[in-house]
């Protein structure tokens, strides 16, 4: 069944890979900007369709995907030295309209998010 947010139908971006080098709350990273430009008319929003990445921390490691300090997803459990993959039917189906982050709770965690925007 389609939920709600899946009827509507947006552009797929990809957002950069990065390296979380620093663990703990204290240090989230920014995975994915939302658009803005001069020209831009309304809002845009975007929901995560893919988040994977590898884990080298050495150790298992939760990564949590945020705004700010509040949790917009469960927390995902990486297995060390393991890649992941979470794919659209696995995660919930969240609308983002700020910039998301991302922290992990253990060092050295690669994530890339791919969205689709809405706008």
């Amino acid at each position: 069944m389609i939920g709600v947010l899946q009827a509507r139908k947006g552009v797929r971006l990809q957002g950069t890979p990065i390296n979380m080098v620093l663990a703990g709350i204290g240090n989230p990273y920014i995975i994915f900007q939302l658009s803005n430009y001069a020209a831009q008319v309304g809002t845009k929003t975007f929901r995560i369709k893919r988040i994977q990445g590898l884990n080298e921390a050495g150790a298992d490691s939760i990564i949590h995907i945020c705004a700010g300090v509040v949790d917009w997803l469960p927390p995902l459990l990486t297995l060390n030295g393991m890649p992941f993959d979470f794919v659209e039917d696995e995660l919930p189906e969240v609308e983002w309209a700020v910039d998301m982050q991302c922290w992990t709770a253990v060092a050295n965690v690669t994530i890339q998010v791919e969205v689709e925007e809405i706008g």
